[in-house]
């Protein structure tokens, strides 16, 4: 099954990439007998639309049905990575500075173990956020994140 994955997720990047995206997260679930493919998109420049997941969903689905890989049938799921979505790697800070988030850390920084505010920069595997609460400016370490993601 792992290879079938791997082969369906190499499928699904390369649609992607043709219609301007790329694939954010991808995996099978099951519920009851009903299986289901999720592919959460993503595009570097804005955020991802209806018509953004309708095309992939088009493109790919037509792809899945044609390729005769899947021994069973299944309900294929396309999404954005939302408006608070997690961020990840560094690349993502990045992408998003000067933006707000929530990031959670392994170890506390100065006393404290969650920050909400805005991304200042991020190099060199660390990271400068701005804390909404009393704008003050707190630098640590991205290998000291637990988990991380965009807030409204």
């Amino acid at each position: 099954m792992e290879s079938l994955k791997e082969e369906l997720h190499e499928l699904a990047s390369e649609i992607a990439r043709n219609l301007g995206f790329s694939v954010y997260d991808f995996g099978f679930s099951k519920r009851g007998r009903r299986r289901f493919i999720k592919v959460t998109i993503d595009k570097l420049d804005g955020y991802v639309s209806i018509a953004d997941c309708e095309s992939f969903s088009a493109d790919f689905g037509k792809a899945l049905d044609s390729s005769g890989s899947l021994p069973f049938s299944y309900d294929l799921v396309v999404e954005s990575p939302g408006v608070e979505r997690a961020l990840r790697e560094s690349g993502d800070f990045k992408r998003f500075v000067g933006e707000k988030a929530k990031v959670v850390f392994k170890e506390p920084v100065g006393g404290i173990s969650v920050i909400i505010g805005k991304i200042i920069s991020c190099e060199s595997e660390e990271l400068i956020i701005e804390n909404s609460d009393n704008g003050k400016i707190i630098t640590f370490a991205l290998d000291n994140v637990k988990r991380a993601n965009l807030k409204l």
